[in-house]
């Protein structure tokens, strides 16, 4: 495998994981802010389900950033280096 693939599959992780933290932390906060006397115990987990998928899609939307700025990267090349003087 190499080093390029292990580094956007490390990418996509990354970025399905850092999409399920924010929809567990969105969900800490629904669950704090609706009272339980108007939701079910089913709606509450409906809604968990939501979260969790918008989540992964979330997820799938920064690795779909990030390999878009994987892409455009070779467009924009940096500053280039001084060449080194050898005597």
């Amino acid at each position: 495998m190499s080093k390029r693939l292990v580094g956007i599959l490390l990418a996509a992780v990354g970025s399905v994981v850092v999409g399920l933290l924010a929809a567990e932390w969105f969900f800490g906060l629904f669950n704090k802010t609706v009272p339980p006397a108007v939701i079910t115990a089913f709606n509450r987990g409906a809604a968990h389900g939501a979260f969790i998928g918008y989540g992964i899609g979330l997820g799938v939307m920064i690795f779909a950033w990030t390999l878009l700025a994987i892409a455009l990267a070779r467009f924009f090349p940096g500053t280039p280096k001084p060449p080194s003087s050898s005597r």
